[in-house]
């Protein structure tokens, strides 16, 4: 009696089924490095923001100060220019105890070519906003 032998069969199976779940998951792991990048981005934002706010507290009137220890902040992949931040003084002028907002924007670029489908211009503007009451004018 012959014994009917799967193995040969079964090697082109998983070559197949290889060769349709690779871009798939090729696609989701460029996926969750996008998402990673973004997350990284937000932090990096936010600190900035943070660090243009804290310094507003004390000195609100000088705008291009903040603006440069805010872009200062910003450091390892991602440079923010002083250009992408603005302050905003709640009342218009600085008072103790006045509301001080600093907000900083940056431009992302996607990887992954799914994603570039979904954006206009394959970018997308992310955006950090921090108040802090003013505690001196100066």
């Amino acid at each position: 009696m012959r014994k009917f032998s799967t193995q040969k069969k079964e090697k082109g199976q998983s070559i197949v089924e290889m060769a349709l779940l690779l871009p798939v998951l090729l696609l989701m792991l460029m996926g969750l490095l996008d998402f990673g990048r973004v997350y990284y981005v937000m932090v990096a934002l936010n600190d900035a923001a943070q660090e243009g706010a804290a310094y507003a507290a004390s000195r609100p009137s000088d705008t291009t100060g903040i603006a440069e220890r805010a872009a200062s902040a910003s450091t390892g992949l991602i440079t923010v220019s002083t250009d992408d931040v603005s302050v905003t003084i709640a009342g218009g002028t600085p008072a103790a105890g006045a509301a001080v907002t600093v907000a900083v924007q940056y431009e992302f670029t996607f990887y992954t070519p799914i994603a570039q489908t979904f954006f206009e211009g394959n970018t997308v503007t992310l955006e950090a906003e921090t108040s802090n009451a003013i505690i001196a004018v100066r």
